[in-house]
């Protein structure tokens, strides 16, 4: 008879647990927040650091880099138009300045 109450007592604490602690998240300096609800996004993109609050088990906290992010290809031969080749690197440079679209 008392163990019955004493895993009711834990299940309860444990959710009481997380519904407490799944609200609160923090934005880092170098990323940006779009929270989502059901997959849409709930408001603007949130770009300033600090912690925020947001409705638990029902919204996502989806984080996007505000940093310069970069991609460096592998260089490659080319040939030009008189038959000599030429040595080719790709890379390039982006930053996402709308995360919604993304």
């Amino acid at each position: 008879m008392n163990a019955p109450r004493l895993l009711l007592g834990l299940v309860l604490l444990a959710l009481a647990v997380l519904v407490v602690a799944n609200p609160f998240y923090s934005v880092g300096e170098i990323e940006q927040v779009i929270v989502t609800q059901f997959g849409r996004p709930v408001g603007e993109p949130i770009t300033e650091a600090g912690l925020k609050v947001k409705v638990p088990l029902i919204q996502e906290v989806n984080r996007i880099d505000k940093r310069v992010l970069e991609w460096d290809g592998n260089p490659s031969d080319m040939p030009t138009k008189d038959k000599l080749y030429i040595s080719v690197d790709l890379f390039a440079r982006w930053r996402i300045t709308d995360p919604l679209p993304y």
